[in-house]
């Protein structure tokens, strides 16, 4: 009876915690510190879920001025061929293509969002048919009042077919 009583008002009490919503949603309040993160996963390595890669974006609230952020990328290739990520700037210019080995695993950062409509929105995908190989995550760090550019996260999934 005794480890009832005690158990009664513990549970009472962690059901009065407020807590986020789910991962990846950007709705929530800013982190601690004035930033905000989100992220998104993808799975090439699916045929039926016909994921390429994943993209974040964001701009300075309603201004739709551009707002600075650092994103990160981590992608494993498992297929038993060379594959090729590609990260793509909001004006379609090509930054970088990055052959990846079979078997191995890769990852970057950089910076982006500096200069709206150039590289405040950045695409990370596999090059070539569905099912690439390839999966991994893409995450970022973003200031509080940063805002949806595409969607409503900041960061989100990408399906085919590639831009």
């Amino acid at each position: 009876m005794k480890t009832k009583l005690t158990l009664i008002p513990l549970l009472l009490l962690l059901a009065a915690i407020p807590f986020g919503g789910a991962a990846g949603k950007s709705g929530g309040t800013p982190a601690g510190g004035g930033a905000r993160s989100d992220f998104a996963l993808f799975d090439g390595t699916d045929p039926t879920a016909n994921e390429i890669g994943a993209q974040c974006a964001a701009h300075l609230g309603s201004s739709q001025n551009a707002v600075a952020f650092t994103y990160y990328v981590t992608v494993s290739n498992w297929s038993s061929s060379v594959q090729v990520l590609r990260v793509l700037y909001a004006d379609g210019q090509e930054i970088a293509r990055y052959q990846i080995p079979p078997q191995t695993s890769f990852s970057f950062s950089q910076a982006a969002g500096g200069t709206a409509g150039v590289d405040d929105w950045i695409r990370v995908f596999a090059e070539g048919p569905v099912p690439s190989g390839l999966a991994g995550s893409m995450s970022a760090m973003f200031p509080a009042p940063a805002q949806p550019f595409v969607g409503t996260n900041l960061c989100s999934t990408m399906n085919g077919p590639a831009p």
